[in-house]
């Protein structure tokens, strides 16, 4: 058998490279703008494509044998969704606010190493998010839930100091669904956490957070 040449395989990587940042422009000449509640597939479509998120918010669910909706996750901007390793799509997905989103092929992965890298970086992340995702739907309080979903909104959102905003563009339903509560237990939780001054909520889309030190003890955060 025929050794790998590798003076080849690195001018294959490096050319690769070269064109690496063209997958950005690529994404924004590809981009769709889609009004808030647009689906883009549903849970047993063929996956013939995935897609990034040039600006907006997308969120994925799945609908159990109980009807019931289970959400896997939020997606902003950067972010990639919609693969799938048998060539279905396991879950359905649909826009939360007015996004931009583009389509990609494997064929473009293959073509782009600067790709091949932010999706496998990507893929990492989303593997912690879902264990983290089945720590906090098994382990903790409805109190403790609703404190590490403000805690990991800040920290898609790169939010830093003591006090600062958090965008809250999905509805208190959604949330609920995502925590795997009822929407009245969210409401309470929010509710608490304003009476004690840990958070203010000035509107239905923005919640402030006033003291992140006691918002990460009430998660558990260490």
């Amino acid at each position: 058998m025929a050794g790998v040449n590798y003076d080849t395989a690195i001018k294959s990587i490096e050319a690769q490279s070269q064109t690496g940042q063209g997958y950005q422009n690529m994404c924004r000449a590809r981009g769709r703008i889609l009004p808030d509640k647009a689906n883009l597939y549903h849970q047993g479509d063929e996956a013939e494509v995935f897609f990034r998120v040039n600006s907006g918010v997308v969120m994925v669910y799945r609908l159990l044998e109980s009807s019931q909706r289970q959400i896997s996750g939020f997606y902003t901007k950067g972010d990639f969704f919609g693969l799938s390793s048998n060539g279905i799509h396991q879950d359905s997905a649909v826009t939360v606010t007015t996004s931009n989103i583009a389509a990609l092929s494997m064929s473009d992965v293959r073509e782009n190493i600067d790709l091949q890298r932010d999706l496998f970086a990507m893929t990492c992340s989303q593997l912690e998010e879902a264990q983290t995702l089945i720590t906090t739907l098994t382990k903790k309080t409805a109190s403790e839930k609703v404190a590490s979903f403000l805690l990991m909104l800040a920290d898609r959102q790169k939010r830093d100091g003591e006090s600062f905003d958090i965008r809250l563009p999905m509805s208190r339903l959604d949330i609920a669904d995502y925590l795997g509560l009822t929407i009245e237990t969210v409401s309470r939780r929010l509710t608490s956490l304003k009476s004690q001054g840990i958070i203010s909520l000035p509107n239905r889309d923005t919640a402030t957070v006033c003291k992140y030190g006691q918002l990460q003890s009430l998660a558990g955060v260490q």
